[in-house]
């Protein structure tokens, strides 16, 4: 039998069906693997399985009382049933079968830096991860915006994780939606419509409190990111930071993270998200930090990165930035979007060393950026 063991697990390939013809002689075959494998979690992968029998389930039950931390992956809906009916989803954790789902002849509806979406069908569209992202962190984005969904959040309804070539995807209901960026491009009849629901949609998610523990700290995960570019810094302008940073008011409430508007889907008059990979909790500030990126400082350091990555100008990019902002304050704060935009430009230093450091330009600019507002600025309250 196949088997494989990264990062501590042990994954078993049983093949074809398992009757009580060969359930016996599977199960030597797994314990004579087992017994010369040091491990952490055991994993029997069902995917070239299509039939279990109760002999074969007996084995199962042998591998649960023996591994707590046991499960079986890729259960085709036929055995699904069978492990359902008998009560085995109970005692172990069962993962369905990836669907496979071609978006070679698809219709690309949104586009952002980690993922694209595609429309398959009327009802349906598929988000799918640009790069080789683990499944668990595919299972926890869709977990999330199930979540986000029942807190009141607006979010496309999920159902599941599919396999799109070598990459994963997840699939959501979604009519007749097209992508807030390509609203604001195609019907410019719309703008302060669309405005106004954009900045409603971020104080939504901004004022919703997550009951996930395990979410990110938005203000821990900034600090790091600055002693990460501490290097850069006199110990006056660090400290200065740190003192700035004690005065952002902690928050339990949900930040996206990630929330431009080609991350953001319209069907019929709602707003609603799709991509959840970047949630975290905190203060606003990081929430609107995060879009002043591409909004602004991209453009600023490589002048046509707003028309290359949005397929808009920047001459309409930022000017909607600011109506959005202005929304969301509900008055113009000149100060408010220096406090943001020094967040940001922390955070950009700190993207650039690890994504594009031969970039000196980025890297020299958003850094002059960093020690110019924080001469300027005194706290980093926003409200």
């Amino acid at each position: 039998m196949k088997h494989t063991v990264s990062d501590d697990v042990l994954t078993l390939y049983p093949i074809g069906s398992i009757s009580s013809a060969n359930a016996s002689a599977l199960e030597n075959d797994i314990f004579s693997i087992i017994a010369g494998k040091a491990f952490k979690q055991l994993v029997l992968d069902l995917s070239d399985v299509d039939y279990v029998s109760s002999a074969g389930l007996r084995v199962m039950l042998k591998l649960i009382q023996k591994y707590r931390n046991f499960k079986v992956i890729g259960v085709s809906l036929e055995v699904y049933d069978v492990f359902e009916m008998t009560g085995f989803t109970q005692l172990m954790q069962v993962e369905k079968r990836l669907v496979c789902v071609d978006v070679s002849n698809a219709k690309l509806i949104g586009e952002g830096y980690f993922s694209q979406v595609y429309r398959i069908d009327k009802d349906t569209i598929i988000k799918v991860f640009r790069r080789n992202t683990n499944i668990e962190d595919v299972r926890r984005e869709l977990n999330l915006a199930k979540q986000a969904f029942v807190l009141g959040i607006p979010t496309a309804i999920s159902f599941d994780v599919v396999k799109v070539g070598e990459r994963f995807g997840v699939r959501f209901e979604m009519l007749d939606c097209a992508s807030l960026r390509d609203v604001f491009r195609d019907q410019p009849n719309r703008y302060d419509e669309m405005i106004h629901k954009y900045a409603a949609l971020l104080k939504t998610i901004n004022t919703t409190e997550s009951t996930d523990e395990t979410l990110p700290d938005a203000k821990e995960e900034w600090l790091k990111k600055l002693e990460a570019i501490r290097q850069y810094l006199s110990e006056e302008e660090y400290d200065k930071l740190l003192r700035l940073a004690d005065t952002i008011q902690d928050c339990k409430t949900f930040v996206h993270g990630d929330c431009h508007f080609k991350n953001i889907m319209v069907q019929g008059e709602e707003l609603l998200l799709i991509d959840m990979d970047t949630l975290s909790k905190g203060n606003p500030i990081f929430e609107l930090a995060a879009i002043y990126a591409p909004y602004v400082a991209f453009e600023e350091s490589e002048p046509g990165n707003s028309e290359r990555f949005f397929g808009l100008p920047a001459s309409f990019i930022q000017p909607l930035f600011r109506d959005v902002l202005d929304i969301y304050f509900g008055k113009h704060d000149d100060a408010a979007f220096k406090k943001i935009g020094l967040v940001s430009y922390v955070h950009m230093v700190w993207w650039n060393d690890m994504n594009e450091k031969d970039n000196l330009r980025r890297h020299n600019d958003c850094l002059a950026q960093v020690k110019s507002l924080l001469n300027e600025l005194d706290d980093l309250n926003i409200y």
